[in-house]
């Protein structure tokens, strides 16, 4: 993550763009005496979008935070690309 001023971001705006474009980086941009703002690419956002919207629902959280319980346990198993086709061919 990197924070920068008001002034660094319209003097550096297209460089930083492509930061967060190309390399998932975050940029927070700190303003005075006004709430600081965060500056992600689309794909993160819409992946906090899409766990967002699965949380919310309480049926999918429980099987979610259930399936995480149960990797953590060692219960979990990957599948590779090959696997699932498989599985769903």
């Amino acid at each position: 993550m990197l924070a920068v001023t008001q002034t660094d971001l319209r003097t550096n705006i297209k460089q930083l763009l492509d930061n967060v474009s190309r390399n998932d980086d975050t940029v927070v941009v700190t303003r005075s005496n006004r709430e600081n703002v965060v500056i992600i690419s689309e794909t993160e956002y819409n992946s906090w979008q899409e766990t967002n919207y699965l949380m919310k629902n309480e049926i999918n959280r429980k099987a979610l935070l259930e399936s995480l319980a149960s990797n953590n346990r060692g219960e979990g198993h990957v599948l590779t690309p090959e696997d699932w086709e498989k599985m769903n061919g």
